[in-house]
C-alpha cells in the first residue's frame, strides 16, 4: 500500500520527536553541570534508602509529560557508572517510553513475562550503556493494573533483585492510574518528578496524598526543566570545558 503524504509527514515528525527525546540522554557531550546534578541526586538517593541487598527505586509523576521516563533512564546510567549492576523496567504499560528512548522493540517485555508469553531471560536485554540492562514494557495489555498487582509480578521482582544492585521502575503518572500505588509495595524508595512551570500545586499535592495513603517511601522530588539562567546553577557553565567522567 502506497504511503500518503500525510503518513510520510507523520513518520518524519515521529523520527524528529525520537531524536529530540534521545538528545536528553546523558552522553559524553552532556553539559558538566547536568552530569554533576545527576551525581548529586545519585548520592542523595543512596543515603535515603537501605544499603542492604538490591535497591528498587520507582520514578513517577503526578501527570504525563513531566520527565519521569528520561530521568529514569538517566538515573540508571548514572548509577551504572559506579560499576553497579542496574536494571531499568518500563512499568508504564499504557504509554511506554523506554523502547523509544533506547531505540529497541518494546516486545518481549514485562507484560509478556507477566502474561506467561516470555521468560525473564528472553525479555531482559542489554543496552548500549555499560552495566545497564532493560526490561521494556512489552505488548500493551488490556489489563495492566491486574498484571502489575499479580503474584507473578512479585516473583519477578524477587528473582531480578537477586541479580542486580539497583532496579529502576519507570511508573505511570500517579494521578492518571493506580499502577504506581500498586507497585509501591515493592520499592525501597520512590522519586516524584515535577516539571517546572507546568506541574500544578494541587496535582502534586494529590499525588503525594495518594502515595502517603499507600505508605510509599517518598525519598524526594526531582524538579525538571528549570530555566538555569534564572538560577545559581548558571555559574557551572564555565566548567563545561573540563572532561569529567
Amino acid at each position: 500500500m502506497k504511503k500518503t503524504e500525510k503518513d510520510l509527514k507523520k513518520n518524519q515528525n515521529k523520527k524528529l520527536s525520537e531524536s529530540h527525546d534521545r538528545s536528553f540522554i546523558i552522553n559524553n557531550s552532556t553539559a558538566f553541570f547536568i552530569k554533576e546534578e545527576y551525581k548529586t541526586l545519585r548520592t542523595n538517593i543512596m543515603f535515603s534508602i537501605p544499603s542492604e541487598g538490591c535497591r528498587i527505586i520507582g520514578i513517577t509523576s503526578a501527570q504525563p509529560f513531566e520527565g519521569k521516563s528520561i530521568n529514569s533512564l538517566n538515573l540508571a546510567i548514572t548509577f551504572a557508572q559506579m560499576e553497579a549492576r542496574v536494571l531499568l523496567i518500563d512499568c508504564d504499560l499504557r504509554v511506554p517510553s523506554q523502547a523509544r528512548l533506547t531505540g529497541m522493540d518494546a516486545a518481549p517485555g514485562i507484560s509478556n513475562v507477566l502474561a506467561g508469553m516470555s521468560t525473564i531471560d528472553q525479555a531482559v536485554r542489554k543496552t548500549g550503556y555499560s552495566n545497564v540492562d532493560v526490561l521494556l514494557s512489552g505488548d500493551i495489555p488490556p489489563n495492566p493494573t491486574e498484571l502489575l498487582s499479580s503474584e507473578r509480578m512479585s516473583k519477578i521482582i524477587e528473582k531480578l533483585s537477586q541479580k542486580y544492585d539497583y532496579i529502576f521502575l519507570d511508573l505511570p503518572p500517579i494521578n492518571i492510574v493506580a499502577d504506581a500505588v500498586i507497585v509501591s509495595k515493592y520499592l525501597s524508595g520512590l522519586l516524584l518528578v515535577i516539571r517546572s512551570s507546568v506541574s500544578k500545586r494541587g496535582s502534586v499535592a494529590e499525588a503525594i496524598r495518594k502515595l502517603e495513603l499507600a505508605k510509599a517511601n517518598i525519598i524526594g522530588v526531582l524538579l525538571t526543566c528549570v530555566n538555569i539562567k534564572k538560577t545559581p546553577y548558571s555559574r557551572y557553565r564555565k566548567y563545561g570545558k573540563y572532561r569529567y567522567n
